[in-house]
Order: structure tokens, then C-alpha cells, then sequence
């Protein structure tokens, strides 16, 4: 009898505990498929998947066609089994990785990343502990989660994943019977996944976005993040210093729930249900917080005294809790430790569930006032090591969750605001400029003024930016400021596009510069080319503008800067899109020194390298010099959130690696590494290649016949119609082109049929542009020596090794009308180019020198075949009913959906 044995790792793979679960894990998925759907879907599989295996091998005379003949006499219900066959496959093969992720992090950082490693090479060139300390003391280093439109998995089916992981851990030192015993339960957990539906059957909301978002959130608040942190405070107490359990240098943010960029499901009541259960899953993980610190203070009163402090502050509960002192015993009455804890828990379910009550926690701050009593009293009586334990740890999160645990940012589109604002002048008899200089002076105006534009009472609550403005206030007076910090303005142009929130925001009384109010920040977003090429004249602009610049300084004399990666690439390729980010952020630096600002960096990275991507420490070091000062934000999204933070140690890692990487940058390299005069040399050969890359990319995507190209040869016209994610994949939704079809969609399609043109096209013709101007010799020293040429070509490479243009050919001849069809002549130009330019500069094959990642990709390559033929014979099904109806057009739609989501698992990345 056929079986699932084959689909593992190959021979040559230098992990053989990896190699061996993901053969295990084959083989019990081959015996789930022969119960449930027969030994002859199991033979069906078999023969696909070696059909699939000997075209990629080349062997004998076997080529595509003899896949899609074979795929071509499947029907439609075999055909939905069999892309959950192999999705499955590779969803089995990620928790596996991710299990095994860990050691071959640890072992590939030991010299190059992990924390103490840095802090040791910092303190060896002279960089003292107390200025590392110092730097910790306040950098803000903050990961923000975003809403993907292929990863809304349903909650049930991640959970089973997250027990397949645990399983896995377990088996790895278990004894044969609980070997046994493990397998028995994985098998179990196999056929249930088997038989649950893992695509939803309606479009997911942005509230059920958000839970997914925050079933990682709150997994790595439990489990990852502590122990983290624990090992940072061990490290720099080494060192001789205490790190401030108060001043948390890690903290975490979401958009879902608060990005309406585009989608208009996103309502203010959203946003409040949003922040309801933030609120909800923060205090739910303080509460077992709680419940673990009462069982490690069992320190007696006649061992050890409390503090008169700690005394005072129970014979206080004692009057207030009266209930719980009821319940204490006779041993626990002489644990003083202990009750004011059992306190502190009953205080946390109080605020849960009563929050009108008086006994409740009013704020985080409070909670953390009764810690430190407690830790105060430990340390003055012999308690230190429990002090520096597991009360450091319960402060530590209190002061990163508060009742909030992430924070919620705000983003909308800066036309929107503009709208608003001219209703509101209009109605006082003002007419709205049409120029953005006549614009930016009267919101100054009205900025620095007093006079209000909008009415008092409910009237003005709507869904419309005042009403938005008018539930943050709300969200703040009953959550704290801390809740939303940052409002995000997509397309900023110019100061007007910043002003115009501003004097929303004052309408509704988060903003009053005449009394010193600021209780929210602006953030300009620069997401294309132009936009980022003016980034200094408009940032010069916003500091240069007496009542903005009073609003930064109300702040902390701190303002947050958001880069867009996506909408960039869009505009301008790769290669121009992250050499002006590069320069934007050279430019940031100069202009916020000038003005004597304080700029965090946001950077809108997406999964995919297209849309920034990539590894995030090489990403921070690649950086212009004395661009960092400890604080970084960053957007995570979708696949990336299961990659980096879907189990515990291998979110430590990652934490790991991205805070050594700050520490690094801000403390050791805040002068040019290369020097200014070869800086100013690369710069002028990076340009050289820039200019003659965009060139290339813009002749590729201004063609007449780009637009039917792209949606011929891509599924992406299908996205709209599936189940994927909240919002829609056009801003306007108006017109069938590109203009305004979002960046996320765009990358999509791209790399469903593997020819992933955002993350490489036009990089060949910028590097030959380059070489035929005499600059070979210098690109190969700068791909020796410059961080961010090395990072920009090591993260093409990657791209290139999951681009496979014999499969996107098969999408082209089946689906592209003739007429189009020389667009891919442009593309399989461009791409050969690519590769021999690459190989010119490096001096390598792709991935020479990452040859575990290689084959690792190659591994899934074999099975992410069959389902790109099987989405291709799905798509061109579908095509052929221009209105499909009835079961068997359901059917082919869900196929497609369950590919889409097959194909993004296989490739660990979509958009």
C-alpha cells in the first residue's frame, strides 16, 4: 500500500531530528488519509506527488504537461482533498520546523547576536555597562502586530497546531512508552484537523482578525517574553547593573482593530471592542501571574519579618477585603507575603469583571505600587533572589501589558481627514483651500487657536474622523492614554495632511495647545517614491510650524516617523524602494538633530521581502549610521507572527536578536563604519544602480499590456471573491488596474504563481547598468563590507530561490491571452539577467552561503508543485464560467481558497 513515508526531508539535510519528525509526521498524515478517504485517494496522492517530484528532478522524459494531464482527471471534490493533503503536509512540516528552529538559532548566533555576546563586545571596545544600562533604561523597542489576508486561521485549528508543537517538544526525550503515547494522541490530533473546516465560510471581521492576532500576543506575554527578559536583567546584572523593572525596554502594539486604511469595517465600535478584549486577555495573564507568584511567596512571618511598609498595607486590605481575609487559614494568616498577593489576585478579578467597582484596580499603576511594597520588603529581609524572580517578572509585565497588553495604533488615510475638515470649516463659513500650502496655514491657525469648529454633544459621534477622534478620548479616559499612542496618517504628502487630524483630535479634546493638551501622537506615513524623496522638506515643515512643533514638545520633544516598504516597492521596484528608505532615513537623522527632535522610526514591513522583509537583525544593522537611539518600531504581519513568535524559545530568540541588534546599532555604530568618503563613493554606485533598476521596473509595469498581464497570469482578480481577510484589496475598489490596487494583493498574486516580481524585478538591470559603468570591483567591496548592500542582495537571492518561472510559465501559456503572453518574455529577461549579475557581484550561486535555508526551500519546492498545477487547473475552470453558480462552482472556489492558503504555508510567505 501506497503511504505518505517519501514526503520528508531529503537524504543530505544536516538535521536528522528534523528529517525524522517530518518523515513521522508523513507517515501518520498517509494513515489519516487511507482511514478517512481510502488506500485509493492515498495511491492518488502517491502518484501526484512523484509525478511532481521527477519534473522537478528532470527524470526520464516526465515534464509539466505530464502533471497537469495527470491533475486533469481530477474532480472537483478530489481535487479539494488533494490541496488539503498537501497543505496539511506543509502545515505539519512548519510546526516541525518550528520546534527544531530553536537549537539551529542558538548555534548559528552563539557568536553573532545573542545579547551577552553583544553586551561583551560593546564593553570590550570601551562602551561602558552603565551606558548600556543607560541606553535600556529608555529605548523602546516595539514589534506591532498587523492583520494578514491570508492568515485569519480559525482558532481551533491553531490550537491543535500549538498542541502538535508541545507534542513534539515532549517526544524529543521521552521514553518509548511515551512515545507511544505521544503518537497515539498526534494521530488523534491529525484526523481531527483532517476533519475540521480550516477556511471560514464568511469573510473574517476585523474582530476576528484581532483574536487571532492576539492568540500569539498572549502566548508570548505567558511564556516567551518573561523568561527574555529574565535573562537580559541576568546578563546586565553581571555586569554590575540593575536594570529598572519599571522602564521596560520591550513593549508591543497592534493595528488590527485600529487600520481603516481602506476598510470600511473597521468602525470606532470595533475599535472599542477591540480594546475590550486586549483588556480582557491582559488581565487574564496577570491574574495567572498572580496566582504563581502567591505560591512562591510562602516566606513565614516568623522566619522572616515583613516590612512595616508591607504590614501597613495588609492591615489596610484587611478593612477593605474583609471576604478574603475570611478565607485565609491559620498557616496563611502568618504568611504576610502571601495574603497581600491573594489580594492583589482578588483586586485583578475585581477589574475583570466589576469595573465599576471600588475595589478594583483603577490602573496598572497601582498594581505595580503594591508589587514594589512587596519587593521592597523581600529585599530588606534577606528575600533578594525572590525579589530579582518571580516579582521582577510580574512587574516587568505589568509594566509592559498594563490592562491593555499591546497598544493599539490608529491609521487612516489622509484624504479622509481632509474631508472632514472642510465640512467643519464650511459649516462656520470658511472654504476649504485647494492648495496644500493655503491649507497648512489655516489648520495652523485653527491648531493654535481656541475657536471650535464642531458643535458639543453626541451630534458629532459618527463613524466619520471626528467620531473616530471621539472614541479614543473615550477608550482613553476609561482605559488610560497608554491604550492608543500613535495616530497614523497613510499617504502624508505634506504638513497640511499631518495638521488636519490634529484639529480633528483638538475638536475632540485630545489635543489643546493653547492649555498644554497632547495626548496623542501624529505619524506621517511616506509610502511612495516621491513622498519618500521629499521626506526632509515636509518633516522640515512639521518642526518649523510654531503649534505642531509645540504638540512635539508637549510630547516629550519625541516624534514617531513611519517608512512604508510596500507601497514603495509598488511605486519603484526593490532596489529604489529600499535605497531611498535608505537615504530617507539618513535624512530623518540630519533633520531631527537639527531641530532637536527625538525620531523613532516605524517601519512598515510587510512578510515578504517585496514588501520589507526579511530578517529583522540583519534589517536594523544595514541601517545609516546614528539612525538609532534605542527605539525602533516595527510592523509584523500575518505568516510572520506563526515564524517568530509561535513558540516560546523561539520567540526569545527572536527577541533576542532584535534587541541585541538595537543595542548594537545605537551604541556601536553611530559613525559610519565605512568611513564618509567610500559612504559618499557606494552611494553614487548604489544611485547608478537605483536609477537604471527603476527605469526597468517602471518600462515593465507602465506597459499597456502589464494590467490584463497581471490579472491573467495570477489569481489575483479571485482574491476579492474569497473569504481571506476584512479588507478589501483595492483602496477605492473603482478601477481594474493597478493604481489602486493595495500592496498586499499586488505581492499576492505575484508569488502565488511564483514570479514573486516584487522582490527582484529590475535588480539585473541595475547591477549591469552598474558593471557596464566600470563599478564591478567596487559592488563586490561593497558586498563585502556595506551592511545594507550585502542585506539588500542577500534578501534578492532569497527571493530568486522561491521564484520558479517554469511553473509561473504554465500560468502564462494557460491563462494569459496571446496577445500578453510577451510580457513574460520581459520577465524571463529580466530574471536571467538578474541571476547573472548576482553571480557576478557575489561570486556564488544563490544561497551559497546559506545552505541549510537552500535546501530547505528546494525540500518544499518538490511539494509546492502539485499545488500550483492543482491551482492552476482550478483557475482556469473557474475562468471558464465568467459567473459560476451551483455546487460544483462552490466547490472549485473553495479548492482555490484551500491552494491559496497551500501554497502561502509552502513558501512560509504570500504578501
Amino acid at each position: 500500500m501506497s503511504s505518505m513515508n517519501s514526503m520528508n526531508s531529503p537524504s543530505n539535510t544536516t538535521d536528522s531530528a528534523l528529517r525524522d519528525d517530518i518523515g513521522r509526521l508523513g507517515r501518520q498524515l498517509g494513515s489519516a488519509l487511507s482511514r478517512q478517504e481510502g488506500d485509493g485517494f492515498l495511491e492518488l496522492v502517491e502518484q501526484v506527488r512523484e509525478v511532481a517530484r521527477d519534473v522537478r528532478d528532470r527524470v526520464g522524459d516526465v515534464t509539466e504537461t505530464d502533471l497537469e494531464a495527470r491533475l486533469s482527471e481530477v474532480g472537483d471534490i478530489e481535487a479539494i482533498l488533494l490541496v488539503r493533503a498537501f497543505t496539511m503536509y506543509f502545515h505539519l512540516a512548519n510546526v516541525a520546523e518550528l520546534v527544531h528552529r530553536v537549537p539551529g538559532l542558538q548555534e548559528r548566533t552563539l557568536d553573532k547576536g545573542r545579547f551577552a555576546d553583544v553586551v561583551d563586545r560593546l564593553t570590550t571596545a570601551g562602551v561602558s555597562p552603565q551606558a548600556i544600562g543607560e541606553l535600556l533604561g529608555r529605548a523602546d523597542i516595539r514589534p506591532v502586530f498587523t492583520a494578514h489576508p491570508t492568515e485569519a486561521s480559525r482558532r481551533s485549528v491553531l490550537d491543535k497546531r500549538f498542541e502538535l508543537r508541545v507534542l513534539l517538544e515532549r517526544r524529543g526525550g521521552a521514553t518509548s512508552l511515551e512515545e507511544s503515547r505521544i503518537d497515539r494522541r498526534i494521530d488523534e490530533i491529525i484526523e481531527s484537523l483532517w476533519q475540521t473546516d480550516e477556511i471560514r465560510t464568511a469573510k473574517p471581521t476585523p474582530f476576528d482578525e484581532a483574536r487571532s492576532i492576539l492568540y500569539y500576543v498572549e502566548q508570548l506575554m505567558a511564556e516567551g517574553l518573561p523568561e527574555f527578559l529574565d535573562d537580559v536583567a541576568a546578563v546586565m546584572s553581571d555586569h554590575g547593573v540593575d536594570l529598572d523593572v519599571t522602564q521596560p525596554f520591550v513593549r508591543f502594539g497592534s493595528w488590527v482593530g485600529g487600520d481603516r486604511d481602506g476598510n470600511p469595517f473597521v468602525t470606532p465600535e470595533t475599535t472599542r471592542r477591540v480594546v475590550e478584549m486586549h483588556r480582557t486577555r491582559a488581565l487574564r495573564v496577570l491574574i495567572a501571574e498572580t496566582e504563581a507568584l502567591s505560591a512562591d511567596v510562602s516566606t513565614a512571618q516568623r522566619i522572616r519579618p515583613a516590612s512595616d511598609e508591607l504590614m501597613a498595607r495588609i492591615e489596610e486590605y484587611s478593612r477593605r477585603f474583609g471576604d478574603v481575609f475570611a478565607d485565609f487559614s491559620e498557616v496563611t494568616r502568618g504568611e504576610p507575603y502571601r495574603m497581600l498577593v491573594t489580594v492583589m489576585h482578588r483586586r485583578l478579578e475585581l477589574t475583570r469583571d466589576e469595573p465599576n467597582s471600588r475595589r478594583r484596580y483603577r490602573s496598572p499603576a497601582e498594581l505595580d505600587a503594591d508589587l514594589a511594597v512587596l519587593e521592597a520588603s523581600l529585599r530588606a529581609n534577606r528575600g533578594q533572589l525572590i525579589a530579582d524572580g518571580r516579582v521582577s517578572r510580574v512587574r516587568r509585565l505589568v509594566n509592559i501589558i498594563g490592562f491593555h497588553l499591546a497598544t493599539l495604533d490608529i491609521r487612516q488615510h489622509a484624504d479622509e481627514h481632509h474631508v472632514a475638515i472642510a465640512t467643519l470649516v464650511g459649516d462656520v463659513g470658511v472654504v476649504y483651500p485647494d492648495t496644500p500650502a493655503a491649507r497648512g496655514e489655516l489648520l495652523a491657525a485653527e491648531l493654535a487657536g481656541r475657536r471650535p469648529l464642531s458643535p458639543p454633544g453626541p451630534a458629532v459621534r459618527t463613524d466619520g474622523p471626528l467620531g473616530l477622534m471621539h472614541a479614543i478620548r473615550d477608550l482613553m479616559e476609561t482605559n488610560g492614554d497608554q491604550v492608543i499612542e500613535s495616530y497614523i496618517i497613510s499617504m502624508t504628502r505634506g504638513l497640511d495632511d499631518v495638521l488636519a487630524p490634529a484639529v480633528l483630535a483638538r475638536e475632540a479634546g485630545l489635543i489643546d495647545v493653547p492649555r498644554g493638551v497632547a495626548r496623542i501622537g501624529f505619524v506621517p506615513l511616506f509610502e511612495t517614491i516621491g513622498d519618500l524623496r521629499s521626506i526632509g522638506e515636509t518633516l522640515g515643515a512639521m518642526f518649523s510650524c510654531a503649534p505642531y512643533r509645540e504638540l512635539v514638545r508637549l510630547r516629550g520633544n519625541e516624534q514617531e516617523v513611519m517608512v512604508g516598504y510596500s507601497d514603495s516597492n509598488k511605486d519603484g521596484g526593490i532596489a529604489t524602494s529600499q535605497w531611498e528608505i535608505h537615504k530617507a532615513l539618513r535624512v530623518i537623522r540630519d533633520v531631527s538633530a537639527a531641530h532637536g527632535v527625538s525620531v523613532t522610526v516605524f517601519h512598515g514591513r510587510g512578510g515578504t521581502i517585496g514588501r520589507g522583509g526579511g530578517p529583522t537583525a540583519a534589517s536594523i544593522l544595514s541601517q545609516p549610521s546614528g539612525v538609532l537611539d534605542g527605539k525602533v518600531k516595527t510592523t509584523e504581519q500575518g505568516e510572520v507572527i506563526a515564524d517568530k513568535y509561535g513558540q516560546p524559545q523561539l520567540a526569545q530568540r527572536n527577541l533576542d536578536l532584535a534587541v541585541s541588534a538595537v543595542l548594537e546599532a545605537s551604541l556601536g555604530h553611530r559613525e559610519s563604519r565605512i568611513g564618509d568618503e567610500l559612504r559618499d563613493r557606494w552611494s553614487g554606485v548604489m544611485e547608478e544602480v537605483s536609477s537604471a533598476a527603476y527605469g526597468a521596473y517602471r518600462a515593465f509595469i507602465e506597459d499597456d499590456g502589464l494590467v490584463p498581464y497581471f490579472l491573467a497570469s495570477t489569481p489575483v482578480e479571485e482574491l476579492g471573491a474569497m473569504n481571506i481577510g476584512s479588507r478589501p484589496s483595492r483602496r477605492k475598489g473603482q478601477t481594474a488596474g493597478i493604481d489602486d490596487l493595495r500592496a498586499i494583493p499586488w505581492v499576492f498574486g505575484w508569488t502565488q504563481s511564483r514570479q514573486i516580481i516584487p522582490g527582484w524585478f529590475g535588480v539585473g538591470s541595475g547591477l549591469e547598468a552598474a558593471i557596464k559603468a566600470g563599478h564591478l570591483d567596487e559592488m563586490q567591496r561593497m558586498h563585502q563590507s556595506w551592511p545594507f548592500f550585502s542585506t539588500f542582495l542577500s534578501n534578492v537571492e532569497m527571493t530568486l530561490v522561491k521564484t520558479d518561472l517554469a511553473i509561473a510559465g504554465r500560468y502564462v501559456e494557460r491563462l494569459v491571452p496571446a496577445e500578453y503572453q510577451h510580457m513574460f518574455d520581459i520577465v524571463t529577461d529580466e530574471h536571467a539577467r538578474t541571476l547573472e549579475m548576482l553571480r557576478e557581484v557575489t561570486g556564488r550561486e544563490l544561497l551559497d552561503d546559506l545552505p541549510v535555508l537552500r535546501r530547505t526551500l528546494l525540500v518544499r519546492d518538490a511539494y509546492l508543485a502539485p499545488l500550483n498545477m492543482l491551482q492552476l487547473h482550478l483557475l482556469d475552470r473557474r475562468r471558464a464560467e465568467p459567473q459560476p453558480t451551483g455546487d460544483a462552482a462552490r466547490r472549485i472556489e473553495r479548492a482555490l481558497l484551500l491552494s491559496v492558503n497551500g501554497v502561502a504555508a509552502g513558501l512560509r510567505n504570500t504578501g
